[in-house]
């Protein structure tokens, strides 16, 4: 197939998905396509959620990687460990439920990392005035100067993985994804007891959730067939 040819059956698929389609809407879809079959070594998903979930996944797995080979200048400390401490530091006198609810970690294990971090003397906790059952945490001295410390070793994974991108081209991504962000941390202090599907039907819809369940069958059994 030539390169016109290509383009042309591209243009009438995606015309006829698109009745009011445009050529630049056009060629921004065909672009990204294209650019994104070469994503991955060729494992590339079949549709853009996926593609975009995996690119962002695969950012964090490259960053907590490269941030446990900075960490081997601290044996013992453990990367779990920076982000309870860093959360601490910001949020001053935090509870300690909603510390673990900040990051998104299980009750058990969350406990598990706070009494390893007081253990340490990195912390101190005291009980709640206003709340007798719950109990308070905050950071001590020696907890500020390992942070501070943790802060020069880590910088070294975010450093080695952006800093060849344009600071304009960074500060877009920002744009975009913090709404996300600030959405979901909201969303997820609000989940406890629910599930993943009752969570997709409160923010989608049960309607919506049965026509992209049935465009995601269509596009697997596409996806599958071409790699037979």
């Amino acid at each position: 197939m030539s390169e016109l040819v290509k383009l042309v059956s591209a243009w009438e698929e995606y015309a006829g998905k698109n009745k009011a389609a445009t050529a630049e809407e056009f060629c921004m879809n065909f672009l990204a396509k294209e650019s994104n079959s070469r994503l991955f070594s060729g494992l590339t998903p079949p549709d853009l959620d996926t593609v975009f979930a995996k690119l962002i996944g695969r950012l964090a797995n490259m960053q907590a990687v490269y941030s446990k080979m900075a960490l081997q200048e601290m044996p013992g400390f453990e990367l779990e460990w920076f982000y309870f401490l860093n959360s601490i530091y910001h949020l001053k006198e935090v509870k300690k439920t909603q510390l673990i609810q900040y990051n998104f970690t299980e009750q058990t294990t969350g406990i598990d990392i706070l009494n390893k971090l007081k253990g340490q003397g990195y912390i101190t906790e005291k009980n709640d005035p206003d709340d007798g059952r719950a109990k308070l945490v905050s950071i001590t001295k020696a907890g500020e100067k390992v942070l501070f410390k943790l802060y020069q070793l880590l910088s070294k994974p975010t450093l080695l993985l952006y800093h060849d991108i344009d600071h304009r081209d960074k500060q877009v991504v920002i744009n975009i994804l913090k709404t996300t962000e600030q959405k979901h941390q909201e969303l997820l202090s609000g989940s406890r007891h629910k599930s993943i599907d009752d969570l997709l039907e409160e923010e989608i819809g049960a309607e919506k959730l049965g026509q992209i369940a049935a465009e995601q069958q269509k596009r697997i059994e596409q996806f599958s067939g071409k790699k037979r």
